[in-house]
């Protein structure tokens, strides 16, 4: 990484972003407005005696976070520090960003040796001739594979590459990974029982007729991020006979068809979000479920609560907070710990 990074207390750095010479320049974080306490949109500003332009911020210096910059209006990746593979991705606010990775941020060991593999070779298909499903086999001799169906999925997406290491190393079973492309996300990822019946009466019977996959819920995982892991948890609460694990990085699990996203509205309206109402109503449902989520997202209280009403309803979870916000830049990485709970090596 290009950055300038200068450490000015024990756990606080000072970070220089430079631009090239040209227009004036701002900065965007996918994380949000701010990174920590710094309000982001302050113009770059003249480097003496060089034609560049830079940016000095104070930071915690635990954070991993996506950006890019902004030059008349136009989003472009840090010319200093060009975007990692697999940063294409199906939201275009987090697509094509670069990363910054702070001294003390957490390692994400798996997601730097799946970016060196080679690209995985991903079948495609046409379901219903209108979704595309890429499917990644795993070299394997089982007959009955467990897989994990990701929502949000495109072409060049970084979970067959995190398997193939992660089985490389002997870390996990051999698993498939089936990426499902989202047509109208807004729409289908909120709760919708139409979307969740797609998946389970039309992807689930078509992936069988094709590949030698489980059909025991324990060796199926359904993962998504943001409404994406929304989904997957409501799916997988409705439907526990067919999915028995739900992996959910940084899920919007305030969602709520009947208010806005802004905490004002949440404050004045009060409503129990979506989510968990229905775990709360339901009996426990035999699911296991992975949930991580960014210690700087505006959510981070909908995720404690979620947290709260599974472990109170006896759920098996795993529960984990990182150094950042709602960002691809975690959600990578950590998708091989999810990996690893769901799909351990059988002792």
């Amino acid at each position: 990484m290009s950055l300038s990074v200068k450490r000015v207390t024990a756990d606080e750095v000072e970070v220089t972003f430079v631009d090239e010479p040209g227009d004036a320049t701002t900065l965007s974080v996918v994380i949000g407005p701010r990174i920590g306490l710094n309000p982001i949109g302050t113009a770059f500003t003249s480097v003496p005696g060089t034609s560049s332009r830079a940016l000095t911020l104070r930071m915690r210096s635990d954070l991993r976070f996506s950006y890019v910059f902004v030059r008349d209006g136009e989003r472009v990746p840090d010319p200093f520090n060009p975007p990692p593979r697999f940063s294409e991705c199906a939201v275009e606010r987090f697509s094509g960003a670069s990363v910054a990775v702070l001294p003390d941020a957490a390692p994400l060991p798996w997601l730097e040796q799946a970016e060196r593999l080679p690209p995985p070779v991903l079948e495609s298909a046409v379901l219903g001739d209108e979704r595309r499903i890429w499917v990644s086999m795993p070299p394997s001799n089982e007959r009955a594979l467990p897989f994990v169906i990701h929502l949000d999925g495109t072409p060049d997406h970084s979970a067959p590459s995190v398997r193939d290491a992660l089985v490389q190393a002997g870390q996990i079973r051999p698993c498939a990974v089936v990426l499902v492309e989202q047509l109208q996300r807004d729409e289908e990822l909120l709760c919708n029982p139409a979307f969740s019946q797609l998946l389970v009466e039309e992807l689930l019977p078509w992936l069988h007729q094709r590949y030698p996959l489980s059909r025991d819920p324990r060796d199926v995982a359904l993962a998504g991020e943001s409404f994406g892991g929304l989904c997957a948890a409501w799916t997988a609460l409705h439907h526990p006979t067919t999915f028995g694990n739900a992996i959910l990085q940084s899920p919007s699990c305030g969602y709520h068809p009947d208010s806005g996203w802004g905490l004002a509205e949440l404050q004045r309206r009060a409503p129990v979000p979506t989510l968990m109402a229905d775990f709360l109503a339901a009996d426990t449902a035999p699911i296991r479920i992975f949930h991580d989520v960014g210690e700087l997202e505006s959510s981070l209280t909908h995720s404690r609560w979620l947290d709260l009403v599974l472990t109170g309803k006896g759920y098996d979870t795993r529960y984990r907070e990182f150094a950042g916000g709602h960002d691809y830049a975690w959600w990578r990485g950590l998708f091989a710990d999810a990996l690893q709970w769901c799909f351990p090596l059988e002792a």
